[in-house]
């Protein structure tokens, strides 16, 4: 079973945030710990959000 966009935007704000989960459904787990090895992952190379042109 896949994630609905509706859960996915949920994990990804919990995971932005900080928040808790709060569930212990595996495929929502794996979910929300890709999404903070991303931000890590990003934070590490210096991706911080949107480049300058000027």
């Amino acid at each position: 079973m896949t994630l609905s966009p509706h859960k996915q935007h949920k994990i990804y704000i919990a995971a932005t945030m900080v928040y808790g989960l709060g569930s212990e459904d595996p495929e929502e787990v794996s979910y929300c710990t890709q999404i903070k090895e991303e931000m890590k992952k990003d934070r590490k190379n210096g991706n911080l959000g949107i480049s300058r042109s000027n």
